[in-house]
């Protein structure tokens, strides 16, 4: 490669080759009001091709590239230029996001001094996520949806085109329409759900509102973009490409959306998808080896650590769990699906949940070291309840295991009996 500049002779001959298959995979995934929408800031390509040495990536460039790429996933949403600003074809907006996200990559691997086959290296991991847009897109249209069981999505200006009072808004289950919608990955049961109601363009008017204003969408598709560069092997779809994580940017992308949002996810985290993240700004954190399924439902909350050891030390979130303000989950702790982890819960340790588990407000859950003995899991069955205020302890080797259907009244304290049943003990 060129001392001078990252885009060279050789570059342009690759990137016309990997361009051409890019478009023909996405131009169906946008519609004429999309592509009219579009909109693609540039960056000075003499700026843009500047090899960096050992510095890294120019912030304020890699902030306009998160946007062109939130722009290719929602139309709109993010760049809105000066009128007369010339509006390219669909091809050369491509091309723009290509050079930008291409020269990212490449002074990533620069700045820890990895220039050998930089230019194939930064080529297969660029084009990894343009080749991913269509899957980046659904992504990202799915977040958006799960926003909708967001009540404020229901505001002032729509209640009253709607003609809906207080009264007639408590009648309406409609969360439970969208995760069905989410289930069924058909967000037409949501749609005719409305048409039984007063009024027209309620869907899109909500899908507007949240494109506009919500935060967690947005941050959930940085850390998209940050998983995609972390990720190696064949690409699906298209095995001519082989991509390897790229140094340092998935963690400055996941900075970023902290710095914008308080929100901290490691880029190592897998996130499913059809998530609604309310309220991220007030913090919700994550670690490198959790796993948070689809359809779920967070407060700002922290899915965290117990160990500086090097294996899965982060909390493992089913589909469908709704986990409220200020809980804290730390270490490998394993949540169930369509469970509910109240305000202010404590969990940490070695705990594991059935599905249906509900866990109210202010409730501490966690396995103890008694001495050097490794303490035994607690093992919570399906459908369990577990009343506000309740303690959960197990210090003892061998598990604690509550049955199905349990319901521990509020306030409780639970320990391990000695065989593994709980034994209620006075407080």
């Amino acid at each position: 490669m060129s001392t001078a500049t990252l885009f060279d002779q050789r570059y342009e001959k690759r990137k016309r080759e990997l361009l051409g298959r890019i478009l023909e995979r996405l131009r169906s995934c946008y519609s004429a009001e999309e592509l009219a929408a579009l909109r693609i800031d540039r960056v000075n390509p003499a700026i843009l091709s500047q090899r960096s040495g050992r510095g890294f990536v120019n912030r304020d460039i890699l902030e306009t590239v998160l946007g062109n790429l939130l722009e290719c996933v929602a139309p709109g949403s993010h760049n809105a230029l000066e009128a007369g600003h010339p509006v390219g074809d669909f091809s050369a907006s491509i091309a723009e996001v290509a050079d930008q996200l291409y020269a990212m990559v490449a002074q990533s691997h620069l700045a820890v001094g990895a220039d050998e086959d930089l230019e194939d290296r930064a080529l297969a991991a660029a084009y990894s996520v343009l080749w991913e847009l269509v899957e980046l897109k659904q992504r990202a249209q799915w977040n958006r949806f799960a926003s909708l069981k967001d009540p404020a999505v229901w505001d002032a200006y729509l209640r009253r085109a709607c003609g809906l009072g207080e009264a007639d808004l408590a009648e309406l289950d409609f969360a439970a329409h969208i995760d069905s919608a989410i289930a069924l990955r058909d967000q037409a049961c949501y749609q005719e759900f409305l048409d039984g109601l007063p009024g027209e363009g309620v869907f899109g008017y909500q899908m507007q509102l949240v494109t506009s204003t919500y935060p967690g969408w947005r941050v959930l598709f940085y850390h998209d973009v940050a998983h995609a560069l972390t990720r190696s092997g064949p690409l699906d779809g298209d095995p001519r490409l082989h991509r390897d994580p790229v140094p340092l940017l998935p963690r400055a992308i996941s900075e970023l959306g902290g710095r914008y949002y308080q929100a901290d996810i490691h880029p190592e985290t897998r996130i499913g998808d059809a998530n609604f993240l309310d309220h991220p700004h007030r913090g919700l954190t994550t670690g490198q080896t959790g796993v948070i399924g689809s359809g779920c439902h967070f407060y700002p909350c922290t899915l965290g650590g117990l160990t500086r050891r090097l294996y899965r030390r982060h909390p493992e979130i089913g589909d469908f769990v709704f986990i409220g303000t200020d809980a804290d989950l730390f270490g490998p702790v394993r949540v169930g699906d369509h469970s509910v982890i109240g305000p202010s819960v404590e969990i940490y340790g070695l705990v594991e949940t059935g599905p249906r588990c509900r866990v109210s407000a202010s409730v501490v859950i966690g396995t103890v070291r008694a001495g050097g003995a490794m303490p035994g899991r607690i093992l919570l069955g399906s459908d369990v309840t577990i009343g506000d205020g309740t303690i959960l302890e197990n210090r003892l080797e061998s598990d604690l295991a509550i049955p199905d259907h349990a319901d521990i009244p509020a306030r409780s304290l639970v320990v391990n009996d000695g065989f593994g049943r709980p034994k209620f003990v006075s407080r």
